[in-house]
């Protein structure tokens, strides 16, 4: 804090605001009802791009970032907003919920398209994933050809290693594009040695992931109880969990995305209680560093093979897959030694069951 007033009335100026940068917008979810949020709104104003990225994303996908709270999570949340927003204006009319709602969404999207204009290179990713995903609207609205062409114009435009990634992907799968596999796989190359250069390296938090989790996998095989569905999930999610913290030692989320899960209670600070739930129905993209949500139900696309988890995009399935997920999804269970029974598979007292006839090899999720 600035005790001095000269130096205080200096960095609150106009021109100091419109040069707020990431590290400036480190904000933690706990404080946006206590300065944070009308410090950004006046970086907002002062024309920051960074600013407005961070502000779009938070009122895009934070539910009662705007200071409105429903009625019926008021009981829930007495004692978690009591600190924090000493008077939050709750809404009980439903209708005029989804239109405060819509309003906040609408307001969202807006800064993240002045902040791609402006140059935020990750504004770009944020802007595609909602075209694909139809955010904010209705199944109907998805557009994957403009979330390609944002993903291209990032990437050609300002060189986006998220951007890049994800046009990646589309080139791969034909998803908004013509299929190339090549292009796709070289501009994946690309992206994974920018990550690299830049210290954020996907492949070490892999190895690091794949080593907690084989450590794990080695006790679990010599355990004789593993012998039912239930335990086999089990066994599988502690060697997923134990390859999640592995991976998080060796990548760092934006503050964007670290915000988005400290709001929702998902960040790795588990001391502060959630400032919002998810409305019924809807989940949060299940890669670990994301922290986008679900602005109606089954909006994110889910693994084709267990349907357990779901994802915002394709670079975030990816990316989940490699560090977490293919240890813990369903028709990997067989290697815990897991075979389902023939009272499970409802097959006759002499059939005979393995698990090759019970499941398929898991795949990279759809």
């Amino acid at each position: 804090m600035l005790t001095c007033s000269r130096f205080r009335s200096a960095g609150e100026s106009k021109r100091a605001l419109a040069l707020a940068d990431e590290s400036l917008l480190d904000i933690k979810a706990t404080q946006w009802f206590k300065g944070a949020k009308a410090f950004a709104e006046k970086a907002v104003a002062a024309g920051s791009a960074r600013a407005s990225f961070f502000v779009g994303s938070v009122a895009f996908y934070c539910e009662g970032s705007d200071g409105f709270f429903e009625t019926s999570h008021e009981d829930t949340h007495k004692d978690t907003h009591k600190d924090i927003h000493k008077d939050p204006l709750r809404c009980s009319s439903e209708t005029e919920i989804e239109r405060r709602r819509d309003a906040r969404r609408a307001r969202g999207a807006s800064l993240l398209a002045r902040a791609a204009t402006a140059g935020v290179k990750e504004a770009h990713h944020t802007l595609a994933v909602m075209h694909f995903n139809g955010s904010g609207g209705r199944r109907r609205d998805k557009d994957p050809e403009a979330g390609a062409a944002l993903c291209a114009r990032g990437n050609i435009l300002f060189d986006c290693v998220s951007a890049k990634r994800e046009l990646g992907h589309c080139l791969q799968d034909g998803f908004g594009v013509e299929q190339d596999s090549v292009l796709g796989a070289k501009l994946l190359k690309e992206a994974a040695d920018m990550d690299a250069r830049a210290g954020n390296g996907l492949d070490a938090a892999v190895v690091a992931a794949s080593r907690a989790a084989a450590v794990v996998e080695e006790r679990l095989r010599k355990r004789n109880d593993i012998n039912t569905l239930n335990a086999a999930v089990a066994a599988a999610a502690e060697v997923a969990e134990a390859a999640k913290t592995a991976a998080q030692a060796h990548l760092t989320a934006t503050c964007e995305n670290r915000f988005l899960l400290d709001w929702y209670g998902d960040g790795v600070d588990d001391a502060s209680a959630p400032l919002a739930t998810l409305p019924l129905g809807t989940t949060s993209c299940s890669h670990p560093l994301c922290g986008r949500v679900e602005t109606r139900r089954h909006e994110f696309r889910r693994c084709s093979c267990c349907g357990r988890v779901r994802y915002c995009s394709r670079s975030c399935q990816g990316a989940d897959w490699r560090l977490q997920h293919k240890f813990a999804c369903l028709p990997l269970l067989e290697l815990y030694g897991w075979a389902e029974s023939d009272a499970e598979s409802g097959d006759s007292e002499d059939a005979e069951t393995t698990p090759e006839s019970a499941l398929v090899f898991a795949q990279p999720c759809e």
